[in-house]
Parts: structure tokens; C-alpha cells; sequence
């Protein structure tokens, strides 16, 4: 046979990949010329053993039929069949009994190491990395001990972690086109069967899920996932809206079947629950739906376990639904800065306490997005989060707004009457933004709300109990505006028991490129284009410049810039002049001293810092990086890129 890859219609990449192996190998000066692997020890035999888990156990004796037709298959084809794991181990073995013993005295056998390290090239070796089987035959193994083979091996995502590989081995000359689809058809059966999806405890497990999650119980999409954030269960739900079955979903990681629930794996590992995360889905036919995902993981005995997804629709018949529920959460406030990062952590610790908070900072700070995750990370997460800003209503309208009115109680007004703002968020949070433009005659009735935790409309004299988390947040001054009399004292110390005070971005200037690749990447893809980043000119201008407008100035910057962008990054030009004249001398090319003086480049300092802050975090953290991507409003893949970012 010329090729034998033409019987197996493996791809170009994939034997380049196999290519690069073997080049490896040469270039670590491995022997190619043993005909037998190293000696199995007794300790290498009883460690192949001992991968054999009560779980492959439970599933060998569910499938009693199926591993005898198996060996009967393989037996007749002269083949055999191996379960190899993850560092290259085999622990298990069927097949043509002549070629185990022939196999046997080259010792590829129970115990045996497949990795590339002690034999080289081979097909279990190339399996972790490519994202399907792999073929490799004859004289594309690395020793001569496996040149007389082809072997295609493909991987198991099994059940509880427990992952795997699977060879399937015959000789070189045996390799025939029904032969290959035989080895095919094998790997459909094995990937249900060893995953353990066919077991009976595990049908008995999937039949209660499917009636807590089924059709009839939830209109909820539902998904589970085990520690490593595979799917291991999917509701019909689910299936129907993703037009899609068990077979392409089950095994799949998370963020591959849903791409917007990329930060299901953080919150597995950081074993911490994500509630009412807004999520924008992207559903067949470029359809998208808006949905509000919370992420349970579950744990026994401090062992992670996976986790529940549940995608919820806003349903029903009230139209102002979807504006009573929290568009942010902790995960959406970026910054990496000390100072940002500890306030965000003190935010994060008070959630959970019922205490109204007050919110002061400089306009464009981020004031609404902290109130919206405080109610996420609440335990109200659930229940209504209403938002009303003071300076926006007319005077004679505040009260009913707030309080609701009766029928008739004015000239106007609906027969029926109207809940003001404090019945529409009981139970849940109702935020007042600017509260320190509230009229000073509906601030002593605010008060007698907060005190008797009941509410009276306009025009009714019945007072009706409410449950409400105050939240307010002003850009005032309130304690000169008490010395005004514009303000109530007695009303700020109630509304003040929990004080959050916000920083401007001019005091937090390492989150300036954070937050702005944050906004490039949204408004680069709103409008279409690509931006690859900021040059650094513009960069060290960005962080020069004081920000008097916050945040809320950065991103509508950024948004004018790649609009206008050219060349496929943000430069000089593209920046108002009031940022671009602060420019001053470029900064010096990353990876090189400045030629006067031997200063170190901008790029360089600010690289340095932020990989200073996650260290440091790391250290308080106790090395968990899960916690600590969370705390700096970042990903697992970007916290290991800024520990990784050294300049030489």
C-alpha cells in the first residue's frame, strides 16, 4: 500500500502536526531503533491497575453484551483495542488474543507508557493535541517497535473527570477501507458507552433530571456540567431553541456549545455562583435572544462536581419585566488597579447585607453599574431591581412615581390608580440615582417610607407594607447641600449605612488600557471593523490625560476612535487634541530602553505594574487564580497573559 493514509482521508494538518513530533523526538536524540518499549515494572503494572475506577467498573457490568461483541469484533479482524490515560498509561485491553501476545513481548502491555518522552511519535501521543482521531501508521511512529502497526486512537470525555484515550491498534498490512470504518463505527460506540452514558444508575439519575428539567417543570433553558465543564445534560428546552441534539452537545465543553457562557468554567473552579448575568445569546439563523444566566456550582466535601446553568427568559404579560431585572454584575466592572480591586471586593462583601448603600462618586464612574451588581450578588438577585433617577422626573411627579397614586387622585391620573416605584421593587431593590435632587418636600416622605417600611399612594390613606434594599448614589456633595438646607440630615444618615465611595479614573490610571480594550472590542464588532489595539503613543496620551468625564468620557472616546480608526489601530490622529497633545515624546518600543537616560519604556511600566497587582493578589488569594481573574474583572486566559507579560 503507497499511501494507507488515503483509506483513513486524515488531513494535511493533522500529519504535520505527527511531522513535528517526530522531529521533536530526533531533535531530543530518543533512540528510534529500540523494537521493544521499556520493561513493565510491577509498580508501572499495579499503577495501570489502579486507573481502572469504580466508574469503569459500573460501566463494564451495565454493558455485559456489548464488551463481548466487542472482543468478538476485534478478535476476528485481528485487532486490538486499548484504554490509555491521559499521561499515557494503559490500563486496559481486548482483542485478537495472537496480537496481545505479540504486543505482549514487546511489552505494550497493562502498565506500559505510551508518551512521547519514552517511545516517541505514536497515535495516543497526538491525541491531546488535535480536536478529533488521529491515524498514525507504520513507519510515522518514532521507534521500530511500532512500525509495524497502525493505530488510530481518539478520546473519551467521560463521566465524574474521569477522561481517557482509546487506541485501536492492528498490523500495517491487516489495514483495509472496511477495516478503517470499522474503527470509526467503534468510536461512536465507545464515546457513549465508556463515557458512561449508558449505565443504569446513570439513566436512573437522567430520568429524575429530565422530569425536574423537562418541558413540563421549566420553560428554562438548562444545562449541567461536570468539573471541567463538559455538558453532561442538556433539557429540551435547550435542544429546541439550539436546534440541536444530545449527540453534538453531550461532552462538549460549555463554552464550546454556548460561547456566552465562557465564564461557567471560572465559576466552577472559584466554586462561586453567578446570578442573573445578563447574556446576549447568538441562536441559528443569526437570531439572538437576551437571556439572565445563573451558574450554581456544585460541590460534595469540598470536591467540585460541575455545575447547573440555568438560561432564563423574561416571559409573561408585563411588558416593563425585562427593566426590573439587573443588566450587570461584579464580573462586568473591569479594573485592575489596588485601590479599584479592594473597593470592588468591599462592594462584593455588602451585597449580602440588607443595609441601604449609598453610592458617591464623580459623574461617569460607574455609580448604576455598582447598584445593578450589588442587587446581582444579593440574595434578592431574584426579584425585582428598580431603577429611578430623581433629576430626571418634573417636581410635581416625584411622589407619584415613587409613592403611587389612587384613582382620581389627580387631574390625569389613570381610574384605576398606579404603583409607584416602591410596590413595583418589593421584595427585591429599588435604586434612586441622584438622590440629592430629590425635592426637599418628598425627602421627609422618603423617610417615613424607610422608617415604617410601608408606603401610602397619593390620595389613599392605607398604608401598604413593602420589602425594599435601598440603594441611592449621587454625584453631590450631600453634606453641603445639608449645611444648604437642600438636604435632610436625618434623611442622608438613613440612606448612609453603607457608604461606597467611587474612584475617579484619573486615580486608577492602570485601568485606562483594561477598560479601554474592553470598549475596542465592543465597538469594534457593533461597527464591523478590526482594531488590533492602541499604538503606544496614543496609549501613553490615554493615560496622561485626567478623564474629568470618568468612564463614561473613555468609552464614548473609544468609540469615536474606531469609527475613524485607520490601519487597523487607534492612533494620535484618531484622539480628541485635548489627549493628543499630552502625547509628548513617543514612548520607546516594547522590549527596548529609552536611549536617553535608560528609562524604562511606558509599555514596559505598565506591564511591570499590572503583573506586580496579580502577583501580589495571588499572594493574598492563596495562588487561586480563578479568584483572583475574578477580582481583577478579567479571564483565566487574560490573567495568564498579564503573568506572562515580561519585556526582555
Amino acid at each position: 500500500m503507497d499511501n494507507p493514509y488515503l483509506l483513513t482521508g486524515q488531513d494535511q494538518a493533522t500529519q504535520e502536526m505527527i511531522h513535528g513530533s517526530l522531529y521533536r523526538c530526533r531533535k531530543s536524540g530518543l533512540d528510534s531503533r529500540r523494537d521493544r518499549l521499556p520493561e513493565v515494572t510491577n509498580e508501572m503494572r499495579e499503577y495501570g491497575k489502579s486507573l481502572v475506577s469504580g466508574q469503569i467498573r459500573l460501566m463494564r457490568r451495565s454493558n455485559p453484551y456489548y464488551y463481548e461483541e466487542l472482543r468478538a469484533v476485534l478478535d476476528k479482524c485481528r485487532s486490538c483495542l486499548f484504554y490509555i490515560s491521559l499521561d499515557g498509561t494503559i490500563f486496559g485491553r481486548y482483542g485478537n488474543q495472537a496480537l496481545k501476545d505479540e504486543l505482549k513481548a514487546k511489552n505494550i502491555s497493562l502498565g506500559a507508557k505510551l508518551d512521547e518522552k519514552t517511545i516517541g511519535t505514536n497515535a495516543a501521543v497526538m491525541v491531546p493535541r488535535c480536536q478529533r482521531g488521529v491515524w498514525v501508521i507504520g513507519e510515522d511512529h518514532y521507534i521500530d517497535a511500532m512500525k509495524s502497526y497502525a493505530c488510530y486512537a481518539f478520546r473519551i470525555p467521560g463521566r465524574y473527570g474521569r477522561s481517557g484515550i482509546i487506541m485501536l491498534l492492528t498490523r500495517v498490512e491487516d489495514l483495509t477501507e472496511r477495516l478503517v470504518e470499522l474503527f470509526r463505527f467503534i468510536e461512536s460506540t465507545e464515546t457513549i458507552i465508556t463515557a458512561g452514558l449508558a449505565t443504569e444508575d446513570t439513566m436512573l439519575k437522567d430520568t429524575l433530571v429530565r422530569h425536574k428539567y423537562g418541558a413540563d417543570s421549566t420553560e428554562d433553558m438548562v444545562l449541567i456540567s461536570d468539573k471541567d465543564g463538559c455538558v453532561t445534560y442538556a433539557n429540551e428546552s435547550f435542544y429546541s431553541l439550539y436546534e440541536t441534539s444530545a449527540f453534538e452537545i453531550i461532552n462538549k465543553r460549555v463554552s464550546e456549545a454556548v460561547p456566552e457562557l465562557s465564564f461557567v468554567r471560572d465559576s466552577i473552579l472559584s466554586a462561586t455562583a453567578v446570578r442573573t448575568r445578563r447574556v446576549k445569546l447568538t441562536l441559528p439563523g443569526g437570531k439572538s435572544l437576551v437571556c439572565f444566566a445563573d451558574c450554581a456550582p456544585i460541590s460534595n466535601n469540598g470536591e467540585r462536581l460541575g455545575a447547573v446553568i440555568t438560561l432564563s427568559q423574561v416571559k409573561g404579560g408585563d411588558p416593563k419585566a425585562k427593566s426590573f431585572a439587573p443588566k450587570y454584575g461584579f464580573d462586568d466592572i473591569l479594573g485592575v488597579s489596588r485601590n479599584f480591586v479592594e473597593l470592588k471586593a468591599f462592594a462584593e462583601r455588602i451585597a449580602a447585607s440588607p443595609a441601604p448603600v449609598l453610592i458617591q462618586g464623580e459623574s461617569g464612574t460607574g455609580k448604576e453599574l455598582f447598584a445593578h451588581a450589588i442587587h446581582s450578588a444579593s440574595p434578592r438577585w431574584d426579584k425585582p431591581f428598580v431603577s429611578i433617577n430623581c433629576a430626571a422626573i418634573p417636581r410635581d411627579l416625584v411622589g407619584s412615581e415613587l409613592f403611587g397614586y389612587v384613582g382620581g387622585a389627580f387631574t390625569g391620573s389613570k381610574s384605576t390608580g398606579a404603583k409607584g416605584k416602591f410596590e413595583l421593587a418589593n421584595g427585591g431593590t429599588l435604586f434612586l440615582d441622584e438622590i440629592g435632587e430629590m425635592p426637599l418636600e418628598m425627602q421627609s416622605v422618603l423617610l417615613r417610607v424607610l422608617e415604617e417600611n410601608a408606603v401610602t399612594r397619593i390620595g389613599g390613606d392605607k398604608p401598604i407594607p413593602v420589602d425594599v434594599r435601598l440603594i441611592t448614589a449621587t454625584n453631590r456633595d450631600l453634606q453641603s447641600y445639608i449645611a444648604d438646607g437642600k438636604f435632610r440630615g436625618d434623611l442622608y444618615y438613613r440612606i448612609n449605612v453603607v457608604n461606597l465611595n467611587l474612584i475617579p479614573l484619573r486615580e486608577r490610571r492602570e485601568d485606562v488600557p483594561v477598560l479601554a480594550e474592553e470598549f475596542i472590542k465592543r465597538y469594534a464588532k457593533e461597527n464591523g471593523v478590526r482594531i488590533n489595539g492602541v499604538d503606544p503613543e496614543a496609549l501613553y496620551a490615554m493615560m496622561s490625560y485626567d478623564w474629568p468625564g470618568n468612564i463614561r468620557e473613555l468609552r464614548n472616546t473609544i468609540e469615536r476612535c474606531v469609527i475613524t480608526a485607520e490601519g487597523g489601530s487607534i492612533g494620535l490622529k484618531q484622539l480628541p487634541p485635548a489627549i493628543s497633545s499630552l502625547a509628548g515624546q513617543p514612548a520607546a518600543p516594547a522590549g527596548r530602553e529609552e536611549e536617553n537616560g535608560g528609562g524604562v519604556s511606558f509599555s514596559s511600566r505598565y506591564l511591570k505594574h499590572r503583573r506586580d497587582v496579580a502577583l501580589n493578589m495571588l499572594r493574598d488569594y492563596g495562588g487561586n487564580k480563578s479568584l483572583v481573574a475574578k477580582k481583577m474583572g478579567v479571564s483565566r486566559s487574560t490573567l495568564y497573559r498579564i503573568l506572562n507579560d515580561t519585556e526582555e
